[in-house]
């Protein structure tokens, strides 16, 4: 065997070496990509739920249908008191001050006796009663004092509040009286309409308008600043869930449809939303049984099912 038969016969050998080797990782890829295939085969498409176990859990359906969504237009402003809500309190006569009965802080009834005053005039007696229910949120008589036509006490009850919004020219004409409005002080939420409208006090390029608030929980404190999503008109859409039936996974939008026990996954395309309702524009049927509360859980579940599998 001549040098140049050994070359090529050794290039033959090195080449064949090389094709095993890339023959070798294909069928290694091949194997792989079969393994991963069958792990995606098996992971769970569906949860299994009785109605026994719906009922436990409070998962709720419904049939998917067209819907009405709100338009409303954003609005700030700022919690203040009701006029109405606050009483400064005088002597109906001149004279001393016998007793006070209350001080700051103390809680009244409607009629509620809060202090004994001596008329100069006639040395008698005479109670001053509350106007009304509250709390005494300001003092400013002691026993012994006369009264001169000064504010004796001041009662408050801030059950009761207003929320003024501000609205500019370009909203104005959308906007009235009775309107219904939504409104957020950070996670707080409450529903509520619109009383009157009027022009700002201070010469401002914007309307004022007068939203009643309910404070009985107190937590819409004075002074706050708020947010108020008027509402001014509505959007027909051909589907619409409530926010509530809407999940996310692995990185996808989903809702669980309802097919007898078994509760599938379907991912969805959302469009246009207000503060209950979304529209879907892809992904469910009208008349499909949805979950539209509590649908969570079900999330939950798939995903345990699924580390179950890892396992």
């Amino acid at each position: 065997m001549n040098t140049s038969q050994f070359t090529l016969l050794t290039s033959a050998r090195d080449l064949l070496g090389v094709l095993a080797m890339l023959l070798t990782l294909l069928f290694a890829t091949v194997a792989l990509a079969d393994d991963d295939d069958e792990e995606a085969e098996e992971r769970p498409e569906y949860v299994v739920l009785s109605q026994e176990r719906m009922l436990e859990h409070d998962i709720v359906t419904a049939s998917a249908a067209s819907g009405s969504l709100s338009l409303t237009t954003r609005t700030f402003g700022r919690i203040v008191h009701d006029p109405a809500s606050l009483s400064h309190i005088r002597a109906r006569f001149d004279g001393v001050v016998k007793r006070i009965m209350v001080n700051i802080g103390d809680k009244v009834k409607k009629g509620d006796t809060l202090a004994i005053i001596e008329s100069n005039e006639s040395l008698n007696q005479y109670s001053i009663t509350s106007p009304m229910s509250g709390k005494i949120i300001a003092r400013h008589a002691n026993d012994g004092e006369l009264t001169n036509g000064q504010v004796l006490l001041s009662v408050a009850n801030y059950s009761r509040a207003i929320a003024q919004l501000a609205i500019f020219p370009k909203q104005r004409t959308h906007i009235a009286a009775d309107m219904e409005v939504t409104l957020r002080l950070e996670e707080l939420q409450q529903q509520s309409s619109i009383s009157h409208i009027t022009s700002s006090p201070d010469d401002k390029p914007y309307s004022i308008a007068f939203v009643n608030v309910d404070n009985g929980s107190g937590y819409w404190p004075l002074g706050a600043m708020v947010e108020g999503y008027i509402q001014i008109g509505f959007q027909e859409v051909n589907l619409a869930l409530p926010k509530s039936s809407i999940q996310e996974l692995d990185g996808q939008t989903i809702v669980f449809v309802k097919e007898g026990e078994r509760f599938y996954p379907r991912q969805v395309k959302l469009g246009n939303t207000d503060n209950r309702l979304v529209e879907i524009v892809k992904g469910v049927q009208i008349g499909q049984q949805v979950v539209v509360e509590n649908s969570y859980l079900l999330k939950a579940d798939l995903l345990k099912m699924e580390a179950g599998d890892d396992d």
